[in-house]
């Protein structure tokens, strides 16, 4: 259906068709096997979570987003629908239309600040959630999520933030649904530790894009007055657009940021530094310096590192980019080639992230060994078509690759090729040779104590 963003009952209706079409059968097929193997209604949630919001937030199509602003929101809105379902879906009771309708209700209303509407609608509240009170619940988060994020995307001059900000509300989304899934009923206590703490994911986030935009430039007058309407949007306290406010004029030095960041969200900051980098198409100087130091003053781990920049990678859509840059170009091929990444995409992101940090010495060797094939891949990410010979490089030694780490053995099978491009694309080589040699001991123990852990017998019970 259109979406209508003018009507009061956007959200309303719009969960009503997601409602309506959702089948909970298929919906579990789709779950990763991590999450859909644990058993049905377990109590942590916390892992499965994290993987459906890393999940919800990669660019699965090969071709360009919906030219239409208003197409794109609802999209986004869709997935965070989505993801509250999935979670109830673990749960493992059976799928009643009124009460999902009513706790995703209460899940959104918590996850704008709207704590008293979401505790009106809980279905499991004596009598039931009235009709009236979900209504209300969703009418106040429509609002509310059209004011922070509609039209999606940043304004010219603004800083990197919606992609973070989305990831933001989707983990806060989560960890209500979360809390609510482990007792049954909201607690209001918790609600506001979970808002707080997503204030604080939100302020550091933004210093930090604010940090890595000044490392590369000095923002001017124009560049100040469109962040500070930037941050307007966000929907924080005034206490809290106080402090983002003072932290976005003058952010502190990465390393001493990414310190003072809670343990927590470290990871989820250097992913987004590396998505803006990717985005804005920055350098490797000085926003690579920036981010070098933010590794170094969280004290980030090799494999949170590899981590991180794939996921920027998936997340990032630039998929046809690469593709046209060393593919074969053959018109027939486009439209079997965007099927086949739409059926892998979460496949491959998480087979190429397992084998890279769960082999990095050999990964490292080769690229060492491949010289040339990191300069390559950074013209391809630029956006320069390779030659001819070029491109045959390139898929020369990632089959080379491919072959010397098995776990990515299956790009180098027949049919393999149409994917290859995509993979390069998920390999962090422009970092890998110039942060990690360096400190070459470092990297190899880190390979070394990832192979034992996956070796490991798990415990018995």
């Amino acid at each position: 259906m259109a979406l209508d963003l003018n009507s009061k009952l956007w959200l309303d209706a719009l969960l009503a068709e997601e409602l309506e079409r959702y089948d909970p059968d298929a919906a579990r097929s789709r779950l990763p096997s991590e999450v859909s193997s644990s058993s049905p209604g377990t109590p942590d949630l916390a892992p499965a979570a994290r993987v459906l919001v890393a999940r919800s937030m990669r660019h699965r199509r090969l071709d360009a987003a919906p030219a239409d602003a208003a197409d794109t929101f609802a999209e986004t809105v869709r997935a965070h629908i989505g993801l509250a379902l999935d979670l109830a879906l673990l749960r493992g009771e059976p799928f009643v239309r009124a009460d999902r309708r009513a706790e995703i209700a209460a899940f959104f209303a918590a996850a704008v600040g709207e704590a008293d509407l979401a505790v009106a609608v809980e279905p499991q509240r004596p009598g039931g959630a009235s009709d009236r009170a979900v209504a209300r619940a969703l009418r106040a988060a429509g609002d509310a999520l059209a004011l922070r994020f509609e039209p999606p995307g940043d304004p010219a001059g603004g800083l990197p933030l919606y992609p973070g900000t989305v990831a933001v509300f989707r983990r806060h989304l989560a960890r209500v649904a979360m809390g609510y899934l482990r007792r049954g009923r909201l607690d209001e206590e918790a609600l506001a530790r979970h808002a707080e703490f997503a204030e604080r994911e939100l302020v550091f986030l933004a210093e930090a894009l604010a940090g890595l935009d000044a490392a590369a430039a000095a923002p001017g007058d124009r560049a100040r007055l469109v962040r500070g309407r930037q941050l307007t949007r966000l929907g924080l306290s005034r206490r809290a657009l106080r402090e983002v406010r003072r932290a976005v004029q003058a952010p502190r030095p990465a390393a001493q940021l990414a310190a003072a960041a809670p343990e927590r969200i470290r990871s989820f900051l250097l992913e987004q530094l590396l998505l803006a980098q990717l985005r804005a198409r920055l350098g490797a100087e000085p926003a690579g310096r920036y981010v070098d130091a933010f590794v170094e003053g969280g004290r980030i781990e090799a494999q949170t590192l590899v981590g991180a920049q794939v996921e920027a990678a998936a997340q990032h859509g630039d998929h046809q980019v690469w593709f046209e840059a060393f593919g074969d170009g053959v018109p027939h091929e486009w439209q079997r080639l965007a099927d086949e990444w739409e059926e892998v995409a979460d496949h491959m992101v998480e087979r190429v992230s397992a084998a890279v940090t769960e082999n990095l010495d050999a990964v490292v060797t080769e690229i060492r060994e491949t010289g040339e094939l990191g300069q390559l891949l950074a013209r391809a990410a630029a956006g320069h078509a390779l030659t001819r010979e070029e491109k045959k490089k390139v898929k020369s030694q990632l089959l080379d690759l491919a072959k010397a780490v098995p776990a990515l053995a299956i790009f180098a099978a027949p049919g393999g090729m149409l994917l290859l491009p995509l993979l390069a694309k998920l390999l962090p080589f422009n970092v890998l040779p110039g942060a990690w040699d360096k400190d070459a001991p470092k990297v190899r123990a880190a390979a070394r104590e990832a192979g034992r852990r996956k070796r490991r017998p798990e415990p018995a019970g």
